[in-house]
């Protein structure tokens, strides 16, 4: 059976279709509401599905933890759901060559791995074996998935 996490007081999201969850800060929060009003003050985190589409929650990162979602930071404040992660390997200067000259993309941060998740891929500031010990800790924390 899939693991769900409820949000928003009801909304059931089946957890292996999460790419990464993210808080939101207050610069952002302050953003929602011009763009929404005073009722998007409330959102504390993104969503972010395999789709790329995202969901604004209410919910804080610890209370999505105590769901019994294991999450890893992977840096850039982005936590992905520990039974998602399938791997981590390396991510070299040379693959980063590779998306910049091939595929024209500006890489803003220095990333040391890249994380295959049931979910899509994702590029860390993490290094493999850093990732891979979260992920085991938040699993640990968390019981069998």
């Amino acid at each position: 059976m899939t693991k769900t996490l409820k949000i928003n007081s009801g909304s059931l999201i089946p957890a292996d279709t999460i790419r990464f969850i993210r808080p939101i800060d207050a610069e952002e929060r302050t953003r929602l509401v011009e763009r929404y009003g005073d009722d998007a003050a409330g959102f504390k985190i993104s969503i972010q599905f395999a789709d790329k589409t995202t969901k604004l929650a209410v919910d804080s990162l610890d209370e999505v933890r105590g769901q019994g979602i294991g999450l890893v930071n992977i840096g850039s404040d982005r936590h992905v759901v520990a039974s998602n992660i399938k791997e981590a390997s390396p991510f070299t200067k040379d693959d980063a060559d590779k998306l910049a000259g091939d595929k024209g993309y500006t890489l803003n941060q220095t990333f040391r791995s890249r994380i295959e998740t049931t979910a899509g891929a994702l590029l860390s500031s993490a290094t493999p074996e850093q990732v891979m010990s979260r992920r085991a800790k938040a699993l640990e924390a968390n019981g069998p998935k």
